[in-house]
């Protein structure tokens, strides 16, 4: 026992134990916020917080062994005497450091967009388009969905920048998904009710769509169009974010590939028919002996 007592004297030793605790502790910040995650989406104040408390708990350690030196000691005591230098120090750190963490507690506190949101923002000039993924004490990450790589934004250059929030139009996002079926077959009114009938049952079948009917006894409502050369069927697929709407009808269009060629419904799609007689044209015999090459050309010298 005494020998613990004289190696936690050791200040080395004591510097040690803190940054295994800090460690340790950011790590289990770390769990509690995934595990959270795991059981819902964890938004922009969840993750915001989570680096707070690291930050906080990195501060603590920091000042602890700050104490434990000193050179560090007399240093800081040199700094708190010059209030110059303080000026300058703090001028520097709100400048370089918590500037971001300033704007980016502004913007988990207002929070104008939420992890998972489909966001439009112009910042220095650029526009970027895309869904945000996490948010930390610096930068807040951007999925693009021009080339699905990540842009990282520095919470103050975020906060001062034109954001468009696409997926607060509608918390439920949905999607006009249109198929085409012939004239021909749709000018059938069974084979018509058919092809809706199909389209209905995929659209409520699928996993990613969300049921938006009061009444569940009420057909989902498919939407009829003459176009130039196809009669057009159109629903709205409602997901709960863009992306899985971007699935859904994806999956929705494979499904009915497969159901409609079963049914013997036709899609509508651009072809060529030639109608009419084509005009056959005698082909010219050429000569293919000396003497037949002398009655179809006339007398002369062949070489």
């Amino acid at each position: 026992m005494d020998a613990i007592k004289d190696l936690l004297k050791n200040r080395y030793v004591l510097m040690g134990l803190y940054l295994l605790g800090c460690f340790v502790v950011c790590k289990i910040i770390g769990l509690i916020f995934r595990a959270a995650g795991k059981k819902g989406r964890v938004g922009i104040k969840a993750s915001f917080t989570k680096g707070l408390l690291q930050l906080g708990v990195i501060i603590f350690t920091l000042v602890q062994m700050a104490g434990l030196s000193d050179t560090i000691q007399k240093f800081g005591n040199t700094i708190l005497m010059s209030s110059s230098l303080i000026v300058v120090v703090l001028g520097f750190i709100f400048q370089e450091g918590l500037s971001n963490i300033v704007h980016g507690f502004i913007l988990a506190v207002f929070s104008p967009f939420d992890v998972g949101d489909q966001v439009l923002i112009t910042v220095g000039g650029e526009t970027i388009s895309g869904f945000i993924t996490s948010m930390t004490m610096r930068h807040t990450a951007i999925r693009s969905i021009i080339d699905n790589g990540e842009v990282i934004i520095p919470n103050s250059l975020l906060d001062k920048s034109t954001v468009k929030n696409l997926t607060n139009q509608d918390r439920v996002n949905k999607y006009p998904l249109t198929v085409s079926i012939t004239y021909e077959q749709a000018q059938d009114p069974v084979i018509l009710e058919k092809a809706k009938q199909i389209f209905m049952e995929e659209i409520i079948k699928n996993k990613r769509t969300i049921d938006t009917r009061t009444d569940k006894k009420e057909p989902v409502f498919i939407k009829v169009d003459l176009a130039e050369s196809a009669v057009t069927l159109t629903s709205f697929i409602h997901t709960n974010t863009a992306m899985e709407n971007y699935y859904a009808c994806s999956e929705i269009r494979e499904a009915l590939l497969a159901r409609f060629k079963q049914a013997g419904i036709e899609f509508a799609y651009n072809h060529l028919q030639l109608t009419g007689s084509v005009e056959m044209t005698t082909a010219v015999k050429m000569p293919a002996t000396p003497e037949e090459d002398s009655a179809f050309f006339g007398p002369g010298k062949i070489e």
